[in-house]
């Protein structure tokens, strides 16, 4: 990887000088002091920080929870996809440019994974949702990139609420092969719902004892909100909750939540579920 070339290039996707020379040279040589990093790539150290401050704003370089304050860059395919995407739509005199850019970018991903420490805490989003409004809707979007599990564990009020707004995508989704698995209290209130449920995936008593809900996809993505208890309202609901499509982040959460306590009645087929989801749908309809 030719430094001045990949600054060059880096210019090219918006960077000034000094932010390429400060941003290569972590990704070269890994996490660094600004004192230490000012001699490497040959910026002043009076305008280092300055320049880290506005590579942090990028979304390009994180400062580590250390002291004395070390640096570290962000992966390079995930801060300048934004850029690359932009500049697709450049016209053809800026193709050479932009190719040279990505094959930069492409050799700054190779060095990045090599140099990089499993001590330095990597970057991830986490997006938080208000209302009852947004988190359905991003429930029901989650839901449709569903392939292979979906594991529902929620407190008496979410189970109805989730019944009452996705009840039909979830009858889609089980329908392609989907293994649903949903735990709840099991109560006199809401055993009729869950039996009839049960024809088509598997609905277990959960002790839940803090008003949440928790939606995993494939073990990769997950929803977790809040559900205050007796507020159903979708419109207005206060609310709130936060969605991740980090693996590790899914891993961890998933510890934490309550695991079933007993089978209330076993998984039921044939003619059973047949009756159970003909008065499932009647009760719909009304």
């Amino acid at each position: 990887m030719d430094f001045t070339e990949t600054v060059k290039a880096l210019n090219f996707l918006g960077l000034s000088e000094y932010e390429a020379r400060v941003y290569v040279s972590l990704v070269a040589e890994g996490a660094s002091e600004g004192r230490k990093l000012s001699i490497r790539c040959g910026v002043p150290r009076t305008k280092v920080y300055a320049t880290l401050k506005k590579l942090m704003e990028r979304g390009l370089v994180l400062e580590l929870p250390e002291v004395p304050r070390k640096f570290a860059p962000v992966s390079p395919a995930q801060g300048f996809e934004t850029y690359l995407i932009h500049l697709d739509g450049e016209t053809s005199s800026r193709v050479t440019s932009l190719m040279v850019s990505r094959e930069a970018v492409s050799l700054l991903e190779q060095a990045y994974k090599k140099m990089r420490s499993p001590a330095i805490p990597q970057k991830e989003e986490i997006w938080i949702l208000r209302g009852w409004a947004a988190i359905l809707k991003k429930m029901r979007e989650m839901l449709s990139r569903a392939q292979k599990k979906v594991t529902i564990v929620t407190m008496e009020d979410g189970f109805v609420l989730f019944y009452k707004t996705v009840g039909k995508l979830l009858d889609k989704i089980v329908d392609s092969g989907v293994k649903v698995w949903i735990g709840t209290p099991i109560n006199s209130n809401n055993r009729p719902l869950a039996r009839e449920l049960n024809y088509m995936c598997k609905v277990e008593n959960v002790d839940v004892s803090s008003p949440f809900f928790y939606l995993c996809i494939d073990n990769k993505e997950f929803l977790l909100a809040d559900v205050k208890p007796g507020d159903l309202e979708t419109v207005s609901g206060e609310d709130f909750g936060v969605i991740s499509q980090n693996g590790c982040l899914c891993h961890i959460i998933s510890l934490l939540i309550p695991k079933h306590t007993e089978e209330v009645f076993p998984y039921e087929s044939g003619e059973a579920c047949k009756h159970d989801r003909v008065r499932l749908l009647k009760r719909e309809a009304e």
